[in-house]
């Protein structure tokens, strides 16, 4: 699994990696309603992911900034604006790389990114 690789990465070189809050939700709404994995089981995932990055806020600011983005997707536009709210901001990784046409941060999908960084 690409995203079980990633941490194991960051883990070993000492990188983090950033999550936006809202994230979280979504995460949750998959597992309950694709995966129909238990209320219970469903946070204890979240809390391991939670303990392996850092969590940025979607505050206002960032919900408006993401509104006047260009962005043809709203949810990118909100990750993006995360992305840019980090100073140094390497990369975005996602596995939906079309969105991103105007990003100023080098966006890659989880492939990419383990591809270019073997260890």
């Amino acid at each position: 699994m690409d995203a079980e690789s990633i941490f194991k990465y960051a883990q070993k070189r000492s990188v983090t990696l950033y999550v936006c809050s809202y994230s979280f939700a979504i995460a949750y709404h998959y597992m309950q309603k694709k995966k129909k994995v238990p209320h219970h089981f469903a946070l204890i995932a979240l809390e391991k992911l939670f303990q392996k990055v850092k969590c940025i806020p979607v505050d206002g600011a960032i919900i408006q900034q993401a509104m006047k983005s260009g962005f043809g997707d709203y949810e990118d536009a909100i990750q993006y604006c995360c992305a840019l709210k980090i100073p140094g901001c390497e990369m975005i990784i996602t596995r939906d790389t079309k969105d991103f046409t105007l990003s100023s941060v080098p966006v890659v999908t989880p492939q990419m990114f383990l591809h270019y960084n073997k260890d």
